[in-house]
């Protein structure tokens, strides 16, 4: 855990706009000066907050920050991560957009490793693309990645040497990186849509003189992108990537020392040059600017009000006095916070969704900000919402009963995390730590940091909040950024003086309500066991109550003080009769906050502050579930709220008025980009137009009746089998007390689900000539898809080679369509057999691409399917699609979330247990030959189905 984000000391700043009331703003004192205690190796000072001391940290003599922690989450595993400080804003004009240029060229040919081969070598270890083996670029860093599936000296030894390649000896050559500008491009393609546009306008309206603005997706990038010659990327690699200017982080299942040792071995010979890195001015907003206002204008994008404040930046360090203020600023933001989402779960809600936050803005200026989404049209209401929200909160502060559930919700974060703390994961201990050297902070364990709430919690007084909430929020006057899908007469007058109008409002102190009391006391007589085993090779312990009710059982230490549970109930989406699939969706996304009979789901909220609880549930497509992560303290609760839920379903009219509001948006992004028209549109072309493929009409979605809703699931959750999975560190009695005493407490239940046989039909489509579908986003972005019906999954050794046959096809369409034709960046393989609709699979390819590119990518595709039809793969293909999924099968039995979807249904889906023992047998089991055979068994080219998704503009009378 880092602390980052510290209240800044703005106490002394001329508060502007929204005055603090002196009552208030004299209540907090200037802490007083805390002497330095020392440094970590890494030059950050230690004062009375002590640094995580189960990490390594250490400097080359050239310069080169590194860390190292020992950690057995997963077991046998690491990851690594390698951090260089350059980023978008260090680009000159003529580099726009080679930072990213160049990390794709670390992947793409140094001193050591030959073109092409480096992704190659990592999948012969085990190392998925994308999965295993990333990289990232972002305004300040650059960063790459790889995720180890084993710590044995050959992994190792090769992951380090690869940084060590990427540190200085990339070659980027010329020839390279002209084969590497399409996928680029095709990478800039698929990130083009309406939020990415508003970002860019937003930063150019809040900080029109910062790098940030200036080169977030600068004017001119594309075109740089495509003309820079290679000496100019080689020139910035090698301004930037230096020692000094880089942090490896070395995390997982190791001896410290050894791979200490191999670092210092691998990388004491990078040189750094004796010139100082050169470093950009990043500039500062300005605080002095007046109130100001500016308008977003895109068809696609949500109606989105934006109000900042802004202050001057001040650095601090890790104190234990500069926490407390972070602690009080941020409890004041989250009760913020909490009224605005009780504003929105209203019946007669003036936004659809509202958040406030107080941090930075980068490390330029103090920031204050709330966010407010607004129903269709509606951004004047949104910002008077936004406005006298915060002038409430500012002027009156808040209550007592606000203040209490925050701090019950603080101290069960901060405890949880300090009570899980041995068992972080690999990838996020290792990308908390890199993260703390880019801002230059400590790095501190999270016990510690729940030990420090615990001693400051009765400092942390209404009184105090108040005042270091007011103090924060008050900055400069308002800068407000208005999104709307038509331009706005006159825009920032109109805005202003929207704002003006709204703050000559008088607003109210709040009420000071009290807690109620959970009504749901009793749901019957305590059920009793009647059936007890274990299924011993899979560790799994099956229960059943007398009501027929199903629990199983599946204890592990992967993460300590930690649970994962899961609560099946019916038949799902299979209920619903076909003319009913909107009330389906309709539920899926909002029976949480339909609350129960007795509460709504504000109230359940307030009712259990300080426990981590799913409300509602959701829809599957053969199941309604409710699904999270928790602690023995909150399943009690867990299983009394989903009983509620489920015996006593609220379904209350703030849940359809919330829908009212959300969908007309939603709807309006279905068609933003070509990916989203294939989300929603193409699962029913090729399910021959079945209704239950795909999104229902808008009409339906608008015209969802509760009634009809509740008739449905009332039968569903009156008597249908029931079967709950809890997976992880637990007390199984305790459990098993819990569901006793509620699920187990119900009338009896079936003890078979309904199958629905009427529903399960579906066919591949019968005609098969091309479709062309539109979409309204970027008109240079164009998709490719190709289907071909398989069948369902009953055959696993099938679904196996299948799946196989995707991976190898995977690697060869990569092979070719990005690394050869440069077309494409991240093109996609994938086969789906169904569990569900009987005879019914697809096997598919997804390639995002420029328009004109689209026939090239239909011919690259059938040449791929019919060279997999003559030829059977040969072996090094086939390692490379085997052993990364070999390695995640491995892992994966490492991961409560796998063996959660394991023990989800052990009893009433016992028959599909032996896919679990056999997954890696049946994929070792496959062999080129019968690879060869399922392709000629499956895809024909003169069967498959296209289709083109193109911009609306390219197609006649669109």
């Amino acid at each position: 855990m880092t602390f980052r984000n510290f209240s800044r000391a703005i106490a002394a700043l001329p508060l502007i706009a929204l005055a603090v009331p002196a009552s208030v703003a004299a209540q907090e004192p200037v802490p007083a000066e805390v002497a330095q205690a020392g440094e970590t190796p890494w030059g950050i000072p230690v004062y009375d907050i002590p640094a995580d001391a189960d990490v390594r940290f250490g400097v080359l003599p050239n310069g080169m920050k590194y860390a190292i922690a020992r950690n057995e989450t997963p077991e046998d595993t690491a990851v690594i991560r390698f951090g260089f400080d350059v980023g978008w804003i260090d680009e000159r004009d003529e580099e726009l957009g080679l930072a990213h240029v160049i990390e794709h060229m670390a992947f793409n040919g140094s001193t050591n490793v030959p073109e092409g081969e480096m992704i190659k070598l990592l999948e012969r270890l085990g190392l998925a693309f994308g999965a295993d083996t990333n990289a990232s670029t972002g305004f300040e860093d650059t960063i790459y990645k790889l995720d180890l599936p084993r710590v044995d000296d050959e992994v190792v030894d090769t992951a380090l040497m690869l940084m060590r390649e990427t540190a200085s000896e990339l070659t980027i050559t010329d020839g390279a990186v002209d084969r590497e500008r399409g996928i680029i491009q095709s990478e800039t393609r698929t990130g083009n849509n309406f939020s990415i546009r508003r970002f860019k306008d937003y930063f150019k309206f809040v900080a029109p003189d910062t790098r940030y603005a200036a080169r977030f997706r600068a004017d001119g990038t594309v075109e740089n992108i495509d003309a820079a010659p290679g000496q100019v990327l080689r020139e910035l690699y090698a301004r930037y990537y230096r020692p000094d200017n880089a942090t490896l982080v070395f995390v997982g299942d190791i001896d410290v020392d050894a791979i200490e040792a191999k670092i210092v071995e691998g990388f004491s010979s990078w040189q750094a040059p004796a010139t100082p890195i050169e470093r950009v001015e990043k500039g500062v907003i300005d605080i002095a600017r007046r109130p100001a206002a500016g308008n977003f204008v895109d068809p696609d994008v949500p109606y989105l009000v934006t109000i900042d404040r802004f202050a001057p930046y001040t650095d601090t360090e890790t104190t234990v006095a500069e926490l407390k203020t972070q602690l009080l600023r941020n409890l004041g933001t989250a009760m913020l916070n909490r009224r605005l989402q009780k504003i929105a779960n209203s019946e007669d809600a003036t936004i659809l969704g509202g958040s406030a936050s107080s941090s930075d803005f980068f490390d330029i200026n103090a920031q204050a900000a709330i966010q407010l989404q607004a129903k269709e049209g509606e951004w004047e209401a949104a910002l008077q919402t936004g406005e006298q929200e915060w002038r409430r909160a500012v002027t009156h502060g808040f209550t007592t009963a606000e203040l209490a559930e925050q701090l019950a919700n603080f101290e069960k974060g901060l405890g949880d995390a300090a009570r899980q703390e041995g068992t972080r994961s690999n990838r996020a201990l290792a990308e908390g730590i890199l993260a703390s050297a880019r801002a230059e902070r400590l790095f501190v364990k999270p016990s510690t940091s729940f030990a420090l709430f615990e001693m400051l919690k009765p400092q942390l007084t209404l009184d105090a909040v108040n005042a270091a909430f007011a103090r924060h929020f008050a900055l400069s006057d308002p800068l407000i950024h208005v999104s709307t899908k038509e331009p706005i007469e006159n825009a920032e007058a109109t805005i202003l003086a929207a704002y003006d109008a709204s703050a000559s409002v008088a607003v109210a102190a709040p009420e000071d309500r009290g807690i109620v009391e959970f009504a749901y006391d009793s749901f019957g007589e305590t059920g009793s066991v009647v059936a007890d085993e274990t299924i011993e090779d899979l560790g799994i312990r099956t229960i059943r109550f007398a009501n027929n009710v199903r629990l199983n059982l599946k204890p592990t230490d992967f993460e300590d003080d930690r649970l994962r549970y899961s609560i099946r109930v019916g038949s799902g989406q299979l209920a619903f009769p076909t003319e009913n699939m909107a009330e389906a969706v309709w539920l899926a996304n909002f029976s949480g906050q339909g609350g129960v009979g007795k509460h709504s789901f504000d109230e359940l909220r307030q009712i259990f502050a300080g426990r981590s609880l799913r409300y509602g549930f959701a829809v599957d497509s053969d199941k309604f579930t409710v699904t999270g992560a928790s602690t023995m303290a909150d399943i009690a609760d867990q299983m009394r709220v989903s009983a509620a839920y489920l015996t006593d379903t609220g379904l209350r009219p703030e849940m359809k008025s919330r829908w009212l509001g959300v969908v007309p948006p939603f709807l309006a992004q279905t068609d933003a980009t070509p990916q989203s028209v294939a989300q929603f549109e193409a699962a029913r072309i090729v399910s021959d137009g079945n209704r239950r493929f795909g999104l229902p009409e808008e009409a339906e979605l608008l015209a969802v009746d509760a009634d009809v809703a509740r008739s449905i699931v009332a039968d569903e959750f009156s008597n249908a089998p029931i079967e709950i999975a809890v997976v992880g560190e637990f007390d199984a009695d305790a459990v098993i007390a819990a569901v006793a005493s509620t699920f187990g407490a119900l009338p009896e239940r079936e003890t078979a689900v309904a199958r629905h046989d009427e529903r399960r039909v579906a066919n591949f489509a019968t005609d098969r000539s091309e479709r062309v579908l539109t979409h309204a986003g970027a008109p240079d972005q164009a998709l490719a898809l190709t289907y071909w019906a398989t069948n369902d999954d009953d055959d696993a050794q099938e679904e196996a080679t299948m799946a196989l046959l995707s991976r190898v096809m995977q690697l060869k369409v990569t092979d070719i369509i990005r690394e050869e034709l440069g077309a494409s960046y991240s093109p996609g393989v994938g086969s789906s057999m169904s569990d569900l609709y009987d005879g019914y699979g697809t096997f598919s390819t997804s390639v995002i691409v420029e328009p004109s590119q689209a026939d090239q990518v239909f011919g690259v595709v059938d040449g791929i399917v019919a060279d997999l039809r003559t030829n059977p793969v040969d072996q090094d293909t086939l390692d490379r699609a085997l052993k990364p999924l070999l390695e995640q099968l491995t892992q994966q039995r490492k991961n409560n979330g796998w063996w959660l979807g394991v023990a989800d249904e052990a009893q009433l889906g016992a028959d599909r247990l032996e896919r679990v023992r056999t997954a890696e047998a049946r994929y070792k089991a496959v062999t080129p030959e019968m690879m060869q055979a399922a392709a000629q068994r499956y895809l024909d080219p003169a069967e498959a189905l296209r289709i083109r998704i193109v911009h609306e503009s390219l197609v006649e009378g669109e």
